[in-house]
């Protein structure tokens, strides 16, 4: 199992370092100390994200809704701390369990009811947004009170507190997935669900599970998200949802479950924000990064399906 987390991850490390040697080469303002933390800061709130698509997409499944959940959580939160006076860090429990709701509902409709994950996902796409505009009356909320400033803009022996932050909680999952019953059962079941049922593996629940550690990740993304706008909204992370499963997929992991990385959809989500990076530098419109963006992704899943045809192959 471990070969193949290296084997996944490896190819992304690769892409990352080609890519930074080539937009070094292109730019000189790319390879300064300045650029790269901002890179990294401008990564985190994907990752997060990344970070709970990683184990829906382990399982085959997929989350649709991450960019609407993280909009959900965020906009409810901070309308509890700016317009109802709530206490920040109540609100911020608030917008957590919002997300492990959400999850568990998304979790119980496709493990229980049997709904796949794409069309329950796709529905929250527009009803957790649409939900984020009826529970505050479709206003902003800025001017975020502490600590959030210090959560978005705030530094730690020098490093900024996003970075750290979406380092612990890609440590902590690295570690759920490899050292924990979860972590086993999600590769067991991506890899084969009727098999893990067949020994005993009670499939349900534990793919109700990484429905609610994307939910999670959502919150977590939220708070990270409006502590760095300074405000709150329904407008917040869209389209993050393609961005999520970009890196994931650019990451390693394979959409047919059973095969990937947590660190990979790090490096994934890395990738994605140097692209962006590299393309701003040099001038190049928004639109074509659009269009740059979904070619990589298209070959990215176009390498997967051949990789594993190999892999039936043999």
């Amino acid at each position: 199992m471990k070969s193949i987390f290296r084997q996944e991850w490896y190819g992304a490390l690769v892409a990352v370092l080609v890519l930074g040697v080539l937009l070094t080469i292109i730019s000189p303002y790319f390879f300064t100390t300045g650029n790269l933390s901002n890179i990294l800061v401008q990564a985190s709130v994907i990752a997060l994200l990344a970070g709970g698509q990683t184990f829906v997409i382990l399982t085959g499944g997929v989350d649709l809704a991450v960019g609407a959940l993280t909009a959900l959580a965020g906009a409810v939160a901070g309308h509890m701390m700016i317009k109802l006076g709530v206490d920040p860090y109540l609100a911020m429990g608030g917008a957590l369990a919002i997300g492990a709701a959400v999850g568990l509902f998304n979790g119980y409709l496709v493990a229980f009811v049997g709904i796949p994950s794409f069309i329950v996902t796709l529905g929250g796409l527009t009803m957790w947004r649409g939900l984020a505009y009826e529970a505050t009356g479709g206003f902003d909320n800025s001017g975020m009170p502490a600590p959030l400033p210090f959560l978005g803009y705030g530094e730690l022996l020098g490093v900024p507190m996003p970075i750290w932050i979406t380092g612990t909680f890609f440590v902590v999952m690295a570690f759920v997935l490899s050292s924990t019953k979860l972590g086993r059962y999600v590769y067991a079941m991506g890899s084969n669900e009727m098999g893990a049922r067949q020994v005993g593996i009670n499939t349900r629940w534990y793919k109700l599970s990484v429905y609610v550690v994307s939910g999670l990740s959502c919150a977590l993304g939220a708070i990270l998200l409006m502590s760095r706008m300074d405000s709150s909204s329904g407008k917040m992370a869209q389209m993050f949802e393609l961005d999520a499963i970009a890196a994931v997929i650019l990451g390693g992991t394979s959409l047919f479950g059973g095969r990937g990385s947590i660190w990979g959809s790090l490096l994934g989500a890395v990738l994605i924000t140097m692209i962006r990076n590299g393309m701003n530098l040099m001038e190049i419109s928004q639109f074509r990064q659009m269009m740059a963006i979904g070619a990589v992704v298209i070959l990215a899943v176009w390498i997967d399906v051949i990789r594993r045809q190999r892999l039936l192959k043999k």
